[in-house]
């Protein structure tokens, strides 16, 4: 069981390592969205800001519990004793996961808001690229 504590103990560091990254990529973010985006333009810009506004609520008191006002006698670099051997492991895979969907929907608002061309998805293309409105009738005044 020695190879367990080994993986647990960098699982933790590396859970608390995440928890910090997710805390400063999920403010730059939601500054980021707000000063380059208009939040308020459509129901789902909304929500996707209210959204990330609520993690930043979240990651704030788990910041606080890791690195502000640990526990008494707990470190964020060691694996505390009394910690179930799950639990490391488990945290390391939801705060990694986190920060890789934040980080990605990060990168996919600036390629789509700088290089709409580096855009991938058929899906996604559609939504950036400009649409032909041939059909729609225009009134001219004269």
């Amino acid at each position: 069981m020695d190879w367990l504590h080994f993986i647990n103990n960098f699982a933790w560091v590396a859970g608390n390592i995440l928890v910090a990254y997710t805390a400063f990529a999920i403010v730059v973010f939601v500054i980021g969205y707000y000063v380059l985006f208009d939040p308020r333009a459509t129901t789902a810009g909304k929500f996707i800001f209210r959204f990330m506004l609520s993690l930043v609520g979240v990651i704030i008191l788990v910041f606080i519990g890791t690195y502000v006002d640990p526990s008494p006698n707990r470190d964020w670099s060691f694996l505390p004793p009394d910690v179930k051997s799950w639990r490391p492991i488990l945290r390391f895979l939801i705060y990694g996961y986190v920060a890789f969907t934040i980080t990605s929907l990060a990168v996919l608002l600036a390629i789509r808001k700088w290089r709409p061309n580096k855009v991938k998805s058929a899906q996604d293309r559609d939504l950036v690229e400009l649409r032909h409105t041939k059909e729609i009738p225009v009134i001219h005044q004269e």
